[in-house]
């Protein structure tokens, strides 16, 4: 007898790209303009233009399939069903030609979902067939690893993300499932899934987005000098004072302080921007979380033959695993924050302090100078009064007449107000020096 041999290639493969992209304020045209390309190629009615519920047919020379534009608040999405004209057994390279017909950009990312079937339940057959598409999916690439599922019989394979593709901040990610049915009765019931997988698939690209954003927010800090530690500049420490009293480099102090200010705005928007990322990955977890049990829900009866496994573990291993890093990285920038705001409310009181004390210091020597002012005045007006009178003393007390007592003794005023001032001035710059901060 004979060996029987094994249909590998599927049967009328069909390819679903979901595509989502998410509004940018300020930006005009971007990847709409390619969504409008893509209408006008499939030779749909521009009306399909407006994001709504309403699935658009078309038919072009790679095949038949439908067309639809949703809105889901700032996001666009957009499903294309493309399949052959027969469900024949195709050639792998369709696939590939497919692809390039339906190529274009999203900025939160893209799904590919190649279905078909081939006449067989055999695990192997079907594993097969998989590897075979995805060979014609991407000719020139190696086959990665598949993570295997069940859904309704059916064999579901997914090329999952690694760590380091969730770590890349290129936007044009591409997550790819294959899905081979043993029949194309079970591939329509598959395919009739469509609507659960466009919301399905737009909460685990938004958990990537919130990651990879929040890798974006970490690595802005790191390149500006800021740490999870939020410790202050390395040359802070050093102009703090010894002691209260004995305050040092006060000017240097003062302009570290202020650039430090700078250093805490950009810390702190730091945090809110991981807040934001952080909040949005949890809602959206929960989001597809709820998805998923609905998906489940519709096919309870039918439980023991969809196991839905790589959905599953993403629900409970692969996105927690990013959100609890998301967490942890929010958790520490925070710390850091309130370390810094501390430190530098410390270095305002401190600076508040000294600057009072400089006042104190000043009006002390002010007072100091103008006592010696005084002094100085009363000393100069008694020492010039006595020798005034010692050098001219007036023949007769009558013959002393008014105009000659104002002049003299204006002179003595004068000359002891100018004596004043000169020993206040002089003090005053002396005092200061003396008693001025090193």
């Amino acid at each position: 007898m004979g060996q029987v041999v094994v249909q590998t290639y599927l049967s009328y493969p069909q390819l679903f790209l979901f595509a989502y992209d998410r509004q940018v304020p300020g930006a005009e045209g971007g990847n709409e303009q390619q969504w409008d390309a893509l209408r006008d190629r499939l030779q749909i009615h521009p009306e399909a233009n407006q994001p709504g519920d309403r699935d658009y047919l078309f038919r072009n020379p790679d095949g038949q399939g439908f067309y639809l534009r949703y809105g889901m608040g700032d996001t666009q999405s957009l499903m294309v069903a493309l399949m052959p004209h027969s469900d024949e057994t195709c050639d792998i390279t369709l696939l590939s030609r497919f692809r390039q017909t339906l190529d274009v950009s999203a900025n939160l990312g893209k799904t590919w979902l190649i279905l078909g079937y081939v006449n067989s339940r055999s695990d192997s057959a079907h594993f097969q067939a998989a590897h075979a598409a995805y060979q014609g999916f991407y000719p020139s690439q190696s086959v990665p690893a598949f993570h295997p599922s069940k859904l309704l019989n059916c064999s579901l394979f997914e090329v999952r993300e690694s760590p380091q593709t969730w770590k890349n901040t290129d936007p044009k990610i591409e997550a790819i499932m294959i899905c081979v049915c043993p029949s194309k009765s079970a591939l329509k019931r598959v395919a009739d899934l469509y609507s659960e997988w466009l919301w399905l698939f737009l909460h685990r690209h938004q958990i990537g987005s919130a990651y990879r954003n929040s890798q974006l927010i970490q690595t802005a800090l790191e390149k500006q000098g800021i740490s999870r530690t939020g410790a202050i500049l390395p040359e802070l420490p050093e102009l703090m004072p010894s002691s209260p009293g004995m305050l040092q480099n006060l000017s240097n102090l003062q302009s570290q302080w202020s650039q430090n200010l700078l250093i805490l705005a950009q810390h702190r928007a730091g945090v809110a921007g991981l807040e934001t990322q952080r909040h949005g990955l949890s809602t959206h977890l929960r989001e597809y979380e709820k998805r998923l049990q609905r998906i489940q829900e519709q096919l309870k009866d039918e439980i023991a033959t969809s196991d839905l496994k790589v959905w599953v573990e993403f629900k409970d291993y692969i996105a927690p695993q990013y959100q609890a890093e998301l967490e942890q990285q929010w958790r520490e920038l925070k710390m850091g924050l309130q370390g810094r705001e501390q430190s530098l409310q410390d270095i305002e009181t401190m600076l508040n302090r000294a600057q009072k004390e400089e006042g104190d210091r000043r009006l002390e020597n002010a007072i100091a100078a103008a006592a010696i002012g005084v002094s100085t005045t009363t000393a100069s007006t008694i020492s010039l009064t006595q020798a005034i009178s010692q050098l001219s003393p007036p023949e007769s007390p009558g013959k002393f007449t008014p105009t000659q007592m104002g002049l003299n003794y204006g002179l003595v005023f004068f000359g002891s107000i100018f004596l004043g001032m000169l020993f206040a001035g002089v003090s005053w710059i002396g005092l200061n020096r003396w008693r001025s901060p090193r």
